[in-house]
C-alpha cells in the first residue's frame, strides 16, 4: 500500500492489519477524499420535500417547520419598499424577543440598491410602524 509510507503511524501498526483492514481503511480514506473535493459552494433550492422530511423528522406541522414567509411593504409617503422576513426569537434574559430582517429599497434611484437591518419587533413597530403578527 503507496500510502503507508506518507503515513506517521509506525510500521507496527500496519504490520498487524490484515489485508481486508487496509483496503477498508485506503477505502474510507478515498471516500472521505472524494467528499472534501466536492465544491463547497453549491446551493439547493429548499423546496416542500425538503421540509416534509425535516418535518417527519422531527413530528412537526407546516406551521412549525417549512420556508419562512417574508411581508413586503411599501411606504404610503416615499417610494420605499421594505421586505420583512422573520429572524426567529431568541431569550434576551427576561424575555422572548422576535427578530426580523429587514431589506429596503428605494425605488426612486433606479438603480440597484438597497439596506439590510436586523430589528426586534418592538424596533419594527416604533421605527417603522409596521405590526408584522396582526
Amino acid at each position: 500500500m503507496s500510502k503507508q509510507n506518507e503515513n506517521l503511524l509506525p510500521d507496527e501498526y500496519w504490520n498487524e492489519l490484515t489485508q481486508e483492514e487496509i483496503e477498508s481503511l485506503q477505502s474510507a480514506a478515498d471516500e472521505m477524499e472524494q467528499y472534501l473535493s466536492q465544491p463547497a459552494d453549491e446551493w439547493i433550492e429548499l423546496d416542500e420535500s425538503y421540509y416534509e422530511h425535516l418535518r417527519e423528522r422531527f413530528k412537526k406541522g407546516p406551521d412549525e417547520i417549512g420556508p419562512r414567509q417574508s411581508k413586503l411593504f411599501q411606504n404610503k409617503f416615499i417610494p420605499v419598499q421594505m421586505m420583512v422576513i422573520p429572524a426567529g426569537r431568541q431569550y434576551n434574559g427576561e424575555e422572548m424577543v422576535q427578530y426580523f430582517h429587514i431589506i429596503t429599497e428605494d425605488l426612486e434611484l433606479g438603480e440597484c440598491n438597497g439596506s439590510y437591518e436586523l430589528v426586534t419587533e418592538k424596533d419594527l413597530e416604533e421605527k417603522f410602524n409596521i405590526k408584522y403578527n396582526n
